[in-house]
């Protein structure tokens, strides 16, 4: 919401919104432009605005029920989307949306884009021709849409509060599929393959891809004989920068400019953001599912191959953490300590005791702590990972100041 905002402003609408008041990091670009920012309270309420309803919210939100009583014009998040013009490019797939979309982004700035960013980036020039966007599959929002061209990542099992299994998840992906007229996906991906799928891997006709060096340094690739250098970590973001390549290729960029666009791209917030403090390495991650924990730790070693790593986690929502419990566990173990937070149950879930005691006893082999001051700190180089979805980032400067005081 906060990156549709500002994309609607650089188009040059009157825009403010309401939320609660706990900042989740991702208001940047609303205090850069003076977007107003209010806490929900119906009297924010009246008819001088068309309204747009978060994803998050429903009927029992104070501002919802006072937008449909006066019977206000208004539509949810993802039906406004799919009512805006331009060519739409979609970015799907349980894992990688946001930094994809980041990618595609970066490359293209100064082009004629308007985008929408799940790190609370948006942004917009008034003529735009490439309309960008995530295309989440959360309560199937993203079956309004009509992509252009969709991009199709990884897709797996997650958000079990609204899908009962992985067949239930596939089909909501291919009726996505059925709504595109272009899907970039790599060749391995688990659903059904269509005549309008563009594809990429070992093997691949259409863009074969393969790893020639790896390391500290990054990679560098070869796609289509086509030689590039990546200043990321983990195989992950190789197919991440591949569904991006193949994007700008499809909309009629050369190599040489794509190539020359690499060295614009910025991680997402909270996407292996790392800074330097004191002797130790602090990374903030957004991972919240096994399968973006193990890809994080496979990058961290790549990056700091003899750096010991520890996690502080908190998981999201109960669902979601005890469905695939095993695969946390196994996850998590690959790291040299980890420390488990109070679950963060979002708006989707009320706190609840006997489901927090089932967490606990899923992660009992970790430490299971409260708060940040539980965390031992050493004088080692180390890398402490604040990982999760949740609020776990805004413990960082407490962490810091544990460090100062042994050093």
């Amino acid at each position: 919401m906060a990156s549709l905002a500002c994309m609607l402003y650089d188009l040059g609408h009157e825009v403010k919104g309401s939320d609660v008041k706990e900042d989740f990091g991702f208001e940047e670009g609303l205090f850069k432009r003076k977007i107003e920012i209010l806490e929900f309270n119906e009297e924010n309420i009246s008819g001088d605005y068309e309204y747009i309803i978060g994803n998050a919210y429903g009927e029992k939100n104070v501002e919802v029920k006072k937008v449909k009583e006066l019977d206000f014009k208004y539509s949810y998040y993802h039906k406004f989307i799919s009512k805006l013009k331009g060519i739409h490019i979609g970015i799907a797939g349980t894992h990688g949306k946001t930094t994809t979309t980041k990618m595609i982004v970066d490359m293209l700035k100064g082009e004629k884009i308007a985008y929408i960013i799940g790190d609370g980036t948006g942004g917009a020039v008034k003529d735009y021709k490439y309309l960008i966007y995530e295309a989440c599959e959360y309560k199937d929002h993203f079956l309004s849409y009509r992509p252009d061209i969709l991009v199709l990542g990884k897709v797996e099992f997650d958000h079990p509060d609204y899908f009962s299994s992985i067949d239930d998840v596939f089909s909501s992906f291919n009726k996505l599929i059925s709504n595109s007229k272009n899907v970039i996906t790599k060749d391995s991906n688990c659903v059904k393959k269509r005549s309008n799928f563009i594809t990429f891997g070992n093997t691949s006709k259409d863009y074969k891809v393969r790893i020639l060096k790896e390391g500290i340094e990054g990679f560098e690739i070869e796609i289509n004989d086509e030689k590039i250098t990546l200043p990321f970590y983990g195989y992950h973001m190789v197919d991440n920068f591949v569904s991006a390549y193949i994007t700008l290729k499809r909309l009629g960029y050369s190599n040489n400019f794509i190539k020359s666009k690499v060295k614009n791209i910025v991680l997402p917030k909270r996407r292996f953001e790392e800074e330097r403090f004191e002797k130790q390495i602090i990374v903030k991650d957004y991972g919240h599912h096994p399968t973006e924990i193990k890809a994080l730790y496979d990058a961290l070693k790549q990056k700091y191959p003899k750096r010991e790593q520890i996690v502080l986690f908190q998981p999201h929502t109960y669902s979601r953490t005890l469905s695939l419990n095993s695969e946390f566990d196994k996850a998590l173990s690959l790291f040299d300590k980890v420390y488990v937070f109070p679950t963060f149950t979002s708006s989707r879930e009320n706190v609840d005791l006997r489901l927090d005691a089932q967490v606990k006893k899923v992660f009992e082999k970790y430490q299971n702590v409260e708060k940040v001051e539980a965390v031992e700190v050493d004088k080692g180089q180390r890398i402490y990972i604040f990982l999760g979805a949740g609020t776990i980032h805004k413990d960082v400067e407490k962490l810091k100041m544990k460090i100062m005081k042994i050093n």
